[in-house]
């Protein structure tokens, strides 16, 4: 267990739902800060995106909501009153972060307006994660990452090059917007920490993220004007780096310089080809030969038995996995200790790793309103203040 973990006593409040966001708070959270979710009176939506759950439906811990929602703390305020709102300002007081994901106008309705929170509380960093950019209409469009993964471009390089448009098969933009958001969230936290005078505002949206995650795709069109097109699992400018069928499975070869190239062709018994294929130019021009070519003897081949020998030879390459291959994988590799198990509930860890030791799992993901008095009295409230909040339900 580590001492102290980086980001103990920072608070962050958390306004936001569905997986952006709280794939932001979540990895603060990981690091040690103390995490209030704020959730409306029906909760974070994705506590009811199931089959399957943990534990009874009724307790709103679907697989789903659990898989972003570790290490925080659930309160319930109604921010579409007035003392709903009142509290919000009190419990941001206490906070360092303030973490959101509304549409602009819903914020402001919510009384979550960045502008008016970082008046209100200049100590405090907010981090916001948007749809789509722009002022006005235009950053009101609401998106999800299906919505993000289409408009940027994402799913049109995606997927077989005969085939129709996919997506990815995770809710990939979501996860990238939301780490971005927790950088922004730190960087303000060291802007502070370093005397800016006012909180810092980070924003991030969803399209604009996703048009830039396409890197050298997105540089690729920028320096050539080419249209990009879809590549099923290979490569626009290296071969090979794409998906082989051994006899028994499926395994990836990822070649990414001459010297990899000619170790492959080792293990192949091929190094007749080196000379017809030995720069990536070569291999580009004629990636059609040279893919069949390899296809063929990498068929005579058992998978792990491949694997194995592209390892040995230092040549990038490992299997297609199934999701319990995978997991079984991490297991072998940890000892059998690599999910976190606790209160019935079986979890994926922090990845993050503080002077070689793991992130400990410091809560299961809570329960709607399941700490709600005492987050209150922590803020200062006393139990009849509490009582009055919740008979006018304004807390849950």
């Amino acid at each position: 267990m580590l001492a102290a973990l980086p980001l103990a006593g920072i608070r962050v409040l958390d306004c936001s739902r569905v997986y952006a966001g709280p794939i932001a708070s979540m990895l603060l959270g990981d690091l040690g800060a103390e995490i209030w979710k704020l959730e409306p009176p029906n909760g974070d939506e994705t506590r009811g995106w199931g089959p399957p759950y943990w534990g009874d439906p009724a307790g709103g811990r679907s697989a789903y909501f659990a898989s972003v929602n570790r290490n925080k703390r659930s309160l319930v305020v109604n921010l579409k009153t007035d003392a709903g709102r009142s509290l919000l300002d009190r419990l941001a007081a206490s906070c360092d972060v303030l973490l959101h994901n509304y549409q602009p106008s819903v914020a402001t309705d919510l009384g979550l307006d960045g502008d008016r929170l970082r008046s209100a509380h200049p100590h405090l960093v907010v981090s916001t994660i948007g749809g789509f950019p722009g002022d006005g209409d235009a950053g009101e469009r609401p998106a999800y990452d299906l919505v993000a993964q289409a408009f940027s471009g994402l799913m049109s390089v995606t997927g077989d090059p005969y085939g129709g448009p996919m997506k990815v098969g995770v809710a990939l933009l979501d996860l990238n917007a939301g780490l971005q958001a927790a950088i922004g969230a730190l960087a303000g936290l060291v802007a502070r920490e370093r005397g800016r005078d006012g909180g810092l505002h980070a924003s991030v949206n969803l399209i604009e993220s996703g048009v830039a995650s396409l890197t050298n795709v997105l540089g690729h069109h920028l320096a050539t004007g080419e249209e990009p097109r879809r590549w099923g699992t290979g490569h626009p400018d290296i071969v090979p780096y794409q998906v082989f069928a051994a006899r028994d499975g499926h395994l990836v070869v990822a070649v990414g310089n001459d010297a990899q190239f000619a170790r492959l062709l080792r293990v192949l018994d091929l190094e007749q080809l080196d000379t017809r294929f030995a720069s990536n130019q070569d291999r580009l021009a004629g990636r059609d030969e040279l893919v069949r070519l390899l296809a063929v003897r990498i068929g005579d081949w058992s998978r792990d038995e491949l694997v194995a020998a592209l390892t040995e030879a230092d040549v990038p390459a490992g299997p297609v996995n199934s999701v319990s291959e995978a997991l079984e994988a991490m297991e072998a590799a940890h000892d059998g200790e690599w999910t976190e198990a606790h209160e019935g509930m079986r979890l994926a860890p922090a990845t993050i790793r503080i002077d070689g030791r793991r992130l400990p799992l410091r809560a299961t993901p809570p329960r709607l309103g399941g700490d709600t008095y005492e987050i209150l009295r922590e803020t200062g409230l006393d139990a009849g203040e509490i009582a009055a909040l919740r008979a006018a339900e304004v807390i849950g």
